[in-house]
């Protein structure tokens, strides 16, 4: 696609040929300094979008991906999808190629050299993925309060989009996860700068969201921020798993004798996972490097680039995980006819309605009971498909029922009962799913009532009543 106006833009008149070159987009500074405060990418693009008031989508769609399109021959139509989904902010500013197409064309547009720095991608090469990035936005109240103190627009740290970063190093609170709420999009000129409109959302419900963090959380996510700084300048490294093992070596024999298994409980691990990181054979994740760093008194650093730095053992705290993700249940330790007598028991009550439910009263996965259980699995499974096709004609009889009522109530009324219309009667008293959902209702109350489809030819609709604003619902 062939880049047009404002890309490929001439100077304006007058203007001397030696000018500096004219930025496409604003080149707004990012917020923050170091890696406690520094800004991420999302924020920056919706700082971008309210400066040339537009919506993120129209940016994108107009804007950024085309760009992208000409200077990474990359599609601007994914990018614009991209945008569109609630945890944009998270992904934009993460280390996966997509964030790397987004920074490189945010640089270009606005003139900019630092807008990687926004993004996690100096780890990139450094640590693990794995539960790395935060599955949820959170924030901190106090930062939030600072910006609107401040006067200056309400922006998302990156440092809050890091899992293992717990709380916020500057205020010492723990970081709160933000409420799922779609809201439109509003402009600085119809409710003031953005700083404001987020300084008034600091309570979830009723309860007060300022919660002192610990210690351990405090001082994990100064270590995650000085990491964020220390990156810019060794990222090009790599990770490399002969200094992981030089520096683990080094805390064994300076701070347990030696001894790797003392090392492992200290941790709360297991001396299988301990061995694989000494020998380089197993990459630390990142949440068992910030750990590792707390529990040493050394900087995250020091583990990556195998530094023998002084070390000081301080205790792992009680509410670290051992585990990282969930494991499933302990149930396949027990004997199996205790699994197939508390199975059947199960089914014979009816408290088990699928096989997920009766796997997990029992403490085992679904791979154990279709193994080593397949008539029972078999049953439950048919019985959860039955259930489900059960509830979900039920609950399409009594839409369809719900729809009917309010088509002839609006008939009784002298009012053509419009899809529209009956939808504006439903809503709050039942949930409308699907449109073909709706749709099923709409044309099964005019087959039920005999009524005529408005302007309809052979089943389609042709032409549109002239109805007003009020005759519309609007």
């Amino acid at each position: 696609m062939a880049m047009t106006s404002p890309f490929r833009g001439r100077l304006p008149g007058g203007w001397p040929e030696d000018a500096p070159p004219r930025s496409i987009l604003a080149s707004l500074a990012p917020y923050g300094c170091s890696g406690e405060d520094r800004e991420s990418l999302g924020s920056y693009l919706n700082r971008l979008c309210d400066a040339h008031d537009m919506t993120r989508w129209s940016l994108t769609n107009t804007i950024v991906g085309p760009a992208a399109e000409e200077l990474l021959h990359v599609s601007g139509a994914r990018m614009s999808r991209d945008i569109g989904r609630a945890a944009y902010n998270l992904n934009v500013s993460s280390l996966t190629e997509q964030a790397n197409h987004w920074a490189q064309t945010l640089n270009y547009l606005t003139h900019r050299n630092n807008l990687q720095l926004c993004t996690l991608l100096p780890l990139k090469s450094l640590v693990s993925e794995f539960v790395l990035l935060s599955e949820k936005e959170r924030f901190c109240p106090g930062c939030h309060e600072d910006d609107a103190r401040l006067d200056r627009d309400c922006y998302e740290r990156l440092l809050w989009s890091i899992d293992a970063a717990k709380a916020c190093p500057l205020h010492q609170l723990q970081l709160v996860s933000r409420p799922q709420a779609k809201r439109r999009r509003t402009s600085k000129r119809e409710n003031g700068s953005l700083s404001h409109q987020a300084a008034a959302q600091y309570k979830i419900g009723d309860a007060p969201v300022h919660i002192p963090a610990s210690d351990f959380e405090v001082e994990t996510s100064r270590l995650i921020a000085e990491l964020l700084d220390d990156a810019v300048y060794f990222s090009n490294a790599g990770y490399s798993a002969t200094a992981q093992s030089v520096f683990l070596t080094h805390a064994i024999n300076l701070l347990f004798d030696g001894r790797s298994a003392r090392f492992a409980a200290h941790l709360g691990i297991s001396k299988s996972q301990v061995h694989g990181w000494v020998k380089g054979s197993v990459q630390m994740s990142f949440p068992r490097l910030v750990q590792t760093a707390y529990c040493c008194g050394c900087a995250i650093a020091d583990i990556l680039l195998g530094n023998s730095v002084m070390l000081s053992l301080r205790p792992a705290p009680s509410e670290q995980r051992r585990r990282l993700i969930q494991r499933g249940g302990t149930g396949a330790r027990r004997p199996k006819e205790d699994l197939r007598a508390e199975l059947d028991a199960l089914i014979r009550s009816g408290r088990a309605i699928n096989a997920t439910e009766a796997a997990r009263a029992v403490g085992i996965s679904l791979k154990y009971l279709k193994k080593n259980f397949p008539e029972q699995q078999e049953f439950l499974v048919r019985h959860g498909r039955e259930l489900s096709e059960s509830l979900r004609r039920e609950a399409t009889e009594t839409f369809n029922n719900m729809y009917l009522s309010e088509h002839n109530a609006l008939r009784a009324a002298g009012v053509y009962p419009s899809r529209r219309r009956v939808v504006a009667r439903l809503r709050g008293k039942i949930g409308l799913g699907a449109r073909q959902r709706v749709q099923e209702a709409y044309l099964g109350a005019f087959a039920v009532t005999g009524v005529k489809i408005a302007g309809s030819s052979r089943g389609r609709m042709t032409a549109r009543l002239d109805l007003g604003r009020e005759g519309r619902g609007v």
